[in-house]
């Protein structure tokens, strides 16, 4: 538990770093989907932000069960019911040429994968995600990790498409998401800088960039996709930067760990026990039984999932990328995220700082909102469904609105 000292530092802390933004305000007013007005004052948006600062770092979290958003499928049970917020994204789109969007787990949940901070959220069930810094320097973490993975990535890689990812790409497609900005040679990998000076055509294109490790934003259809956090599906060697697809080594592995794996999986249920991470939660075995085989470039070297752990940072040339968007665009659409992790929230801050037109589409209360952003749209909804009715609205109008 928190001792009471740490709860009060951790409010001077927050008070402190509220000075020096200008926030919490006094009172701000957030006009919500239905059109109604609520209040919030300091104490309340002190006591969310703590709240949320205890999601952010990791520190207990007594009222998580009471936080716990609604599940977003059981806010509209009809179309008819969609058509406010739908029409309220309608206006956003109005006279706007580059919209750039920036997607969180929320909106693979309605494929079956489940995210960290929703109405059934990994969080709230007590699954504590890998940890950069645990994963690089232990060996038993790392048979954790795969032992775990074997389990559940078939269930985690196999996931479709939904309605929201198609209607995403369908925008794209249409035109009526995306910017374009000048491409510079930050955007690439330093070992791809020399491809930008051969191939570039002096234009970079974005239409979403994901927080998301999966690949179904790809399977629906969507081209100009950064993944802000990395794929799940690609593995790379932490010492000679060797890179391998998963599902070919995941078959080396489950080979290497047949008897372990059958021991593992047995009563597993997909359904409750799969992780936002590609992994599963399983019974009580012995994880030092795991084989994990090296890289087989340099022979010596272990294999990490190309993707930014807790603690890791974000490569430089996704933030570049990111940055440069946003300043290629008139609006960004936020869809399916709380905003809690800085390196996506740290791009709707800069565009709220610039007088970008921001449009959340999420169920539960995001960190934009707790900073009392201003330029915001919050739109309180099922993304799959109100994505597609909003991609018909669009068409029958010929974007015409």
């Amino acid at each position: 538990m928190v001792d009471e000292t740490t709860k009060i530092s951790s409010l001077l802390l927050i008070l402190l770093v509220s000075s020096v933004r200008g926030w919490p305000r006094t009172v701000r007013p957030m006009v919500h989907l239905h059109g109604q007005r609520t209040v919030t004052t300091t104490k309340s948006l002190v006591t969310r932000t703590l709240g949320l600062s205890a999601r952010i770092t990791g520190l207990p979290q007594a009222q998580e069960e009471h936080q716990r958003p609604p599940d977003p499928q059981s806010l509209f049970s009809s179309q008819e019911e969609l058509e406010a917020p739908v029409g309220r994204l309608l206006d956003f789109w109005r006279d706007k040429q580059n919209i750039f969007c920036i997607t969180g787990a929320g909106l693979s949940t309605e494929s079956g994968i489940p995210d960290y901070r929703g109405n059934n959220g990994s969080y709230h069930r007590g699954h504590k995600p890998m940890i950069h810094q645990q994963y690089m320097e232990s060996e038993y973490q790392r048979k954790r990790y795969w032992g775990r993975s074997m389990v559940g990535w078939k269930g985690f890689d196999g996931a479709l498409s939904n309605p929201g990812h198609v209607a995403l790409a369908e925008l794209e497609r249409k035109g009526w998401l995306g910017v374009t900005m000048k491409d510079r040679p930050e955007y690439y990998e330093p070992d791809q800088v020399d491809e930008y000076y051969l191939q570039s055509t002096g234009e970079r294109k974005v239409a979403l960039v994901t927080q998301n490790v999966d690949v179904l934003h790809e399977r629906a259809g969507s081209r100009e996709v950064i993944h802000l956090h990395g794929q799940g599906d690609i593995l790379r060697c932490m010492q000679c930067g060797a890179k391998q697809d998963r599902n070919e080594f995941h078959m080396e592995l489950e080979y290497d760990n047949a008897a372990w794996l059958e021991a593992a999986t047995e009563d597993y249920d997909e359904s409750t026990e799969m992780r936002p991470d590609g992994d599963a939660l399983v019974k009580e075995v012995d994880y030092n039984e795991v084989h994990v085989p090296n890289c087989p470039h340099c022979k010596t070297g272990f294999f990490k999932p190309d993707v930014v752990f807790f603690g890791d940072t974000v490569p430089k040339h996704r933030v570049a990328i990111c940055q440069g968007a946003v300043d290629a665009a008139d609006g960004i659409l936020v869809v399916g995220t709380s905003l809690a992790v800085h390196s996506a929230f740290r791009h709707i801050r800069a565009a709220s700082s610039r007088g970008i037109p921001i449009a959340i589409l999420n169920v539960g209360e995001t960190r934009a909102e707790l900073e009392g952003l201003d330029h915001l749209l919050k739109v309180e909804a099922p993304a799959g469904d109100t994505l597609s009715l909003l991609v018909q609205k669009l068409t029958e109008m010929g974007k015409t609105v």
